[in-house]
């Protein structure tokens, strides 16, 4: 059965603005998935982790650009436009001349207002429209069909208000591989977070966030948002910020965090600022000459690189490798990765991480001590799902 708190926590928010669209009444059993906080539990999780750098791991949470902030902020607010809350959350940026990124759900442009304010906010250059699905379902649980309407439906309002969208964010942050490609094959960038303000369990709770609610804000901070955003933003020294416009305690919240990071020295940046976020935008960084994983090598002296938290090791197939479990770091430039089971680890199992077929390694033939084959993924202690992939294997 479906809670209350879950329904909150998913943007089903009766007392706000009601979004009745033909089929697609708010009120009905299809209009939201059947989720609750566990997914925002499970996307601070996933936004935590280092994650691989060319999103091969289909995240929908993790921005590809890591560091480097450099005290710079992105506002983002999702799950809008709401005629009774989001004109304020626009008064308020516009009087700080702070830029944000609205990703909106297209059933909520049914409200009385509502097309008028994504004409407002695809106007305004301090503003960019973005697309968040039609319905706010969780696309990792739904049928190609369904991603692709929701991601269209959306698309298409956006364009009548009068954008050209670039950027989709999944609701919760939750994908999957192909719904990612459904994705980014209509030309869009996905958009996740570095910080969750918490707002939405802010809400949930009258102005406490409570542990049962969303357990990473510490309890000294469960009845002040402020100090909370304050927290997060500093330990990531900027990044991309997640707030929802459909809160009235996130409007009211709102000024009172831009004036705190403003006087700590905070800057905000659009979410296409290339200069802050230059792998969300789609610029590369050089590669850099030093070898990688599945690269060549003669000795371990050539892998002297540092990539998952070990410094790398040349494999007897002679190609540079990592122990890992779960997953492999990506660089730019370089071939994706793959953790497959070490079959030189001993008694204790241990996995390896190799280059899978690619272009940059003539699809194993810069490696002649390995061959083409499908491997499972090593998945150890990590908790990653089970996978295979066509991988450079030691032979």
């Amino acid at each position: 059965m479906r809670s209350w708190l879950g329904l909150v926590a998913i943007g089903f928010f009766a007392l706000q603005v009601s979004c009745v669209e033909d089929e697609d009444s708010c009120e009905s059993e299809d209009c939201h998935a059947e989720e609750d906080g566990a997914l925002f539990e499970q996307a601070y999780d996933e936004a935590m982790e280092e994650g691989k750098e060319d999103g091969t791991d289909c995240s929908g949470v993790r921005v590809p650009d890591r560091t480097g902030f450099n005290k710079r902020v992105a506002l983002t607010f999702d799950d809008g436009p709401n005629p009774a809350t989001t004109p304020k959350v626009m008064e308020i940026l516009r009087r700080h001349n702070a830029p944000a990124a609205f990703f909106t759900n297209g059933s909520r442009y049914a409200a009385a207002g509502a097309p008028e304010l994504a004409k407002q906010i695809a106007a305004d250059p301090l503003f960019i429209l973005a697309n968040h699905s039609h319905r706010h379902l969780n696309l990792a649980q739904q049928s190609a069909t369904t991603v692709a309407r929701e991601i269209d439906r959306t698309d298409a309002l956006i364009r009548g208000a009068g954008e050209t969208p670039r950027f989709f964010r999944f609701p919760f942050g939750s994908a999957t591989c192909s719904a990612k490609q459904a994705v980014t094959s209509r030309g869009y960038r996905m958009a996740g977070w570095h910080v969750d303000s918490a707002d939405w369990c802010y809400a949930a709770g009258g102005g406490t966030c409570k542990a049962s609610t969303f357990r990473h804000v510490p309890d000294a901070m469960r009845g002040d948002m402020k100090a909370y955003v304050l927290q997060q933003v500093r330990a990531n020294n900027g990044g991309v910020v997640l707030f929802h416009d459909i809160h009235a305690s996130t409007a009211n919240a709102l000024e009172g965090i831009l004036i705190a990071l403003a006087n700590e020295g905070y800057t905000f940046v659009r979410l296409d600022d290339t200069a802050t976020w230059p792998k969300l935008n789609g610029s590369t960084a050089p590669v850099p000459n030093t070898k990688f994983i599945g690269d060549a090598c003669a000795t371990s002296a050539d892998c002297a690189f540092m990539a998952g938290g070990g410094t790398g090791r040349c494999h007897a197939a002679k190609f540079c490798t990592i122990t890992c479990a779960g997953s492999c770091p990506d660089q730019v430039g370089k071939a994706p990765t793959f953790c497959m089971a070490d079959a030189a680890s001993g008694s204790i199992p241990k996995g390896m991480c190799v280059s899978k077929v690619a272009a940059q390694n003539q699809s194993c033939a810069a490696l002649p001590g390995t061959i083409a084959r499908s491997e499972a993924r090593f998945i150890g202690v990590s908790g990653a799902s089970p996978a295979t992939a066509n991988v450079c294997a030691p032979r």
